[in-house]
């Protein structure tokens, strides 16, 4: 049986100097950025959980934040649980952190008492929840960070090869 889960990564470099040189502040912000989405676009209530880094609703960790800065610029980001297969994590503690698991937003939804579909679509539908997802972390990454974000398409970059 084959399973497809899928994984949401953003990894922004951005230059801190331009945005507020502190990294704990930077870590909150990506955090603020997840909770934002979860609460948007699938009406979870994420949260922090006080001396832990990361994105919980309740007990499960929806999504892990780690970076790297160098000169001020930043690398790495944070992974956020869509329709992850979590049955791996059953034989690790993630994290080290022992009385808490990990969760995925799919399945969150399946398991609360809301509308069994977003927009239509049923909850089953991996690929609508990983585009409603990632639409969603692009539009309060940028609201948080008060940034705008430019798109390019492949064909425009290929012609530029000419």
């Amino acid at each position: 049986m084959l399973i497809i889960t899928f994984l949401l990564l953003l990894y922004p470099i951005l230059n801190l100097r331009f945005q507020k040189m502190d990294l704990h502040w930077y870590m909150r912000a990506l955090e603020e950025v997840v909770i934002r989405v979860l609460f948007s676009a699938f009406s979870l209530k994420a949260s922090r959980v006080e001396g832990l880094t990361g994105v919980w609703v309740g007990d499960k960790k929806l999504a892990a934040v780690g970076i790297r800065v160098s000169k001020w610029l930043t690398y790495h980001g944070l992974a956020l649980n869509v329709s992850t297969d979590l049955s791996p994590f059953s034989r690790i503690i993630p994290c080290g952190i022992k009385d808490r698991g990990v969760g995925s937003i799919k399945e969150l939804l399946r398991g609360s008492n809301k509308p069994s579909s977003i927009s239509g679509y049923q909850y089953e539908d991996d690929g609508k929840l990983i585009d409603i997802a990632h639409e969603s972390l692009l539009k309060e990454f940028c609201e948080v960070f008060q940034l705008e974000l430019c798109h390019q398409s492949v064909s425009i970059l290929r012609s530029l090869d000419r």
